[in-house]
């Protein structure tokens, strides 16, 4: 097992096993058996350890939906579908760490060891954003439409953030979660409400007042 690898798994043993991360970087290669200058080859901090794992995390459902038969067949929608549905799935191998990290982080609230996840789902978002405005699945809003990538991640939080509260049988609240605010998100943006949306909120920010 190569040292990346290897302190990935470190983390997610000691998240596993004591509720938070690893005291320090000493610490966690103590442990492992891995020399610090080896770990900091790899990350610049425990942060960025941590921001490695949920990153890959994403990285990992992307690859295996992506790589299914059906889904150069799929519109923008039922590929959302399926890469939420698929990441709840990969979820449950490390769910305990889920459960530790998330269970107390608002979805509004995007702390440093998110950072990897942020910017390789928004990466993703931006490719099924290009694909439903070809297909006219959502309506294309000129600068506005670039706001959706940052939306959709919202919803992965969202989604997240009901599934580590769900304690129904098989998680079936959170597969119906999903349905239904991935249809709702799809028919807002394929609307003229996201417009509309956007209007209230200028309307009641600072320099909307003042413009009016």
């Amino acid at each position: 097992m190569e040292n990346k690898e290897k302190l990935l798994a470190g983390f997610r043993d000691h998240m596993g096993r004591h509720g938070h991360p690893p005291a320090s970087v000493p610490a966690l290669c103590e442990t492992l058996g891995v020399a610090e200058r080896d770990f900091y080859l790899e990350f610049g901090s425990l942060e960025a350890l941590e921001s490695s794992f949920w990153e890959d995390l994403v990285a990992k459902t992307v690859t295996a939906v992506e790589e299914g038969p059906e889904w150069q067949g799929f519109g923008a929608r039922q590929r959302l579908l399926a890469f939420l549905f698929a990441f709840l799935e990969k979820s449950l191998d490390v769910r305990t760490v889920l459960l530790f990290r998330f269970r107390s982080v608002s979805p509004l609230c995007n702390p440093e060891w998110l950072r990897g996840m942020e910017r390789r789902f928004k990466e993703w978002a931006s490719d099924l954003v290009a694909h439903a405005s070809a297909t006219g699945e959502i309506a294309d809003r000129g600068r506005l439409s670039g706001l959706y990538p940052a939306a959709f991640y919202l919803h992965l939080r969202a989604v997240i953030d009901f599934n580590v509260k769900d304690t129904s049988m098989r998680y079936e609240r959170s597969d119906a979660f999903v349905e239904k605010s991935t249809h709702l998100a799809f028919d807002l943006l394929r609307t003229q409400a996201i417009d509309s949306a956007f209007d209230l909120l200028r309307f009641f920010a600072p320099w909307g007042h003042r413009a009016g």
